[in-house]
C-alpha cells in the first residue's frame, strides 16, 4: 500500500510541476497585452500560482520518494 500511495504521490508531483510550467508559458502571452491594471493583478496571482505549485511539488516528490524507500525495505527479505 505504501509502494501505491508513494507512486500516487509522485504522479501528482508531475501534475503540479506541468501545472507550473503551463503557468509561466501563459503568464509569457500575457505579459504581452498592453500595460493595465488587470495584467498586474493577474501578474501577481499567477507568481502566487506558480509558487504553490511548487512547493506543492517538492512536498509530494519528498513524501512520494520517503514512502517509495520505506516500502523497498520492509520488501526486501520477501523477496
Amino acid at each position: 500500500m505504501n509502494r501505491l500511495l508513494g507512486m500516487v504521490m509522485l504522479v501528482l508531483a508531475v501534475v503540479c510541476l506541468l501545472a507550473a510550467v503551463l503557468t509561466v508559458i501563459n503568464l509569457g502571452f500575457i505579459v504581452m497585452r498592453p500595460d493595465s491594471i488587470s495584467v498586474v493583478n493577474t501578474l501577481v496571482g499567477q507568481f502566487v500560482v506558480i509558487v504553490g505549485a511548487l512547493v506543492l511539488a517538492r512536498l509530494l516528490s519528498e513524501a512520494g520518494k520517503a514512502k517509495l524507500r520505506a516500502s523497498d525495505h520492509t520488501n526486501r527479505g520477501k523477496l
